[in-house]
């Protein structure tokens, strides 16, 4: 996030200061780009990647922290990317092809003459035009370019982008809907201050250019400042919110989490993170719950957290969970009794069996569920002889812990732990 926060860089001139609410995510940014290149590298049949990170807001690259210097966004990709490699040739013994190009945007001309000179002390000048690419534009203004680099690289389009913006609109909804549509795989971890938006919410922003950059009309608005007027009124319009950014950016899968690295409610935001496949939600989610007490979720524990139902008080059960081991027993137990009930409604309804991937298609957005938690849910209720689990090929699934996103899940034809929940639907 390189502007708004008295962020600049000028050769000679003083580092500026980190703020605290950026720590956390750097460190989710690390942490997901290795989790991202040991999924796709994990089968041994893999011998090459292709992949283009893209930090849309890189700034100068170093800052200082408690006086001491620290690396910004790109050095720590960089770095990042190194270690995973380095991890992953000690142990492939017949070698594999991992070729990242990094692509750093920055729309200031001084942070981008910082950041060249930064690579250059850093010894990777040789390295940039050939697969580091610094672009001094507003990230909107490359984004079609950076498309067609990705594009030209091959079929997979393997892409993650970064957009690390400072409020709410400097990354439109069209954009990352072109982004969607005309990449095979990409993914957008995408910053959005959401309480910013929401605490400015008022009469005379409608028809704004920030309004319209997210696709908020008119009627968006108004319906909003209505809900300003009830009880519980920010978590109405945050669970809006989702549901808008959810139709409008053209993600199939998506984790809206607040972040709150140092409990000061002003610098509250959603790090939103958007994909088009299941494995990639999944992997999101697990670095949300190992990191413990940096992520927040308003909602209830198991599925349809996020919804709320009309007439009843949106603070009725609503909980802060914080990605704890009381948030994760909370789920597992939840999850037990909501899909005994899924899984009742699909018999009634005479419909065919779940699969794990059908169940996150249809569920996972609005929850802070990971497969670990499913699985554990699956096997209790095996246990009470309450589902059958079936491999794709047909084959029960009689004593394993974790199961595949297309085995399928149905009702056993016994009555077991959950016949009481048969005469609560019925």
């Amino acid at each position: 996030m390189a502007n708004g926060l008295g962020y600049d860089w000028i050769l000679g001139g003083e580092l500026p200061t980190l703020g605290r609410h950026s720590v956390a995510k750097h460190e989710i940014f690390d942490r997901y780009v290795e989790a991202y290149i040991r999924t796709l590298t994990k089968s041994h049949l893999t011998r090459a990647l292709n992949l283009t990170i893209v930090d849309g807001f890189c700034g100068g690259g170093r800052y200082t922290l408690d006086g001491v210097e620290v690396d910004g966004s790109p050095l720590r990709m960089l770095a990042s990317v190194q270690r995973v490699q380095a991890e992953i040739t000690a142990v492939r013994t017949r070698g594999i092809a991992i070729n990242v190009d990094f692509v750093f945007v920055d729309a200031n001309p001084r942070h981008i003459e910082f950041l060249h000179e930064l690579l250059r002390q850093e010894g990777h000048s040789a390295r940039i035009g050939r697969d580091i690419h610094i672009v001094g534009s507003k990230f909107e203004e490359a984004a079609g370019d950076i498309i067609a680099r990705i594009k030209s690289k091959g079929r997979a389009h393997r892409s993650l982008f970064f957009l690390d913006q400072y409020g709410w609109s400097a990354v439109t909804f069209e954009t990352i809907r072109k982004i969607m549509a005309q990449l095979q795989n990409p993914e957008v971890v995408l910053t959005f201050m959401v309480d910013h938006l929401v605490n400015l919410l008022n009469d005379r922003m409608i028809d704004t250019a920030g309004l319209a950059a997210i696709d908020l009309n008119r009627s968006d608005v108004r319906d909003m400042l209505e809900m300003k007027q009830m009880r519980g009124w920010k978590r109405f319009i945050q669970n809006t919110l989702y549901e808008h950014i959810q139709r409008n950016t053209g993600a199939d899968y998506y984790t809206p989490f607040f972040i709150h690295p140092d409990g000061t409610s002003n610098r509250d935001y959603w790090l939103l993170h958007l994909s088009k496949h299941h494995q990639a939600r999944e992997e999101m989610g697990k670095i949300h719950w190992m990191m413990e007490n940096t992520f927040e979720h308003f909602g209830r524990a198991g599925f349809n957290s996020l919804g709320f139902v009309p007439g009843q008080d949106v603070r009725a059960d609503m909980l802060e969970f914080g990605f704890n081991d009381n948030a994760r027993t909370r789920s597992e137990a939840a999850v037990v009794e909501q899909l005994a009930r899924m899984l009742h409604a699909r018999a009634v309804a005479g419909e065919g069996p779940l699969t794990k991937k059908l169940l996150f298609a249809s569920h996972c957005n609005e929850a802070p569920v990971v497969a670990s938690i499913v699985d554990a849910a699956l096997v209790e209720l095996r246990a009470a002889k309450d589902v059958v689990i079936k491999a794709p090929d047909g084959a029960l699934r009689r004593s394993v812990r974790q199961f595949t996103w297309d085995d399928e899940i149905s009702l056993s034809r016994q009555p077991g732990l959950f016949s009481i929940f048969d005469q609560q639907v019925a």
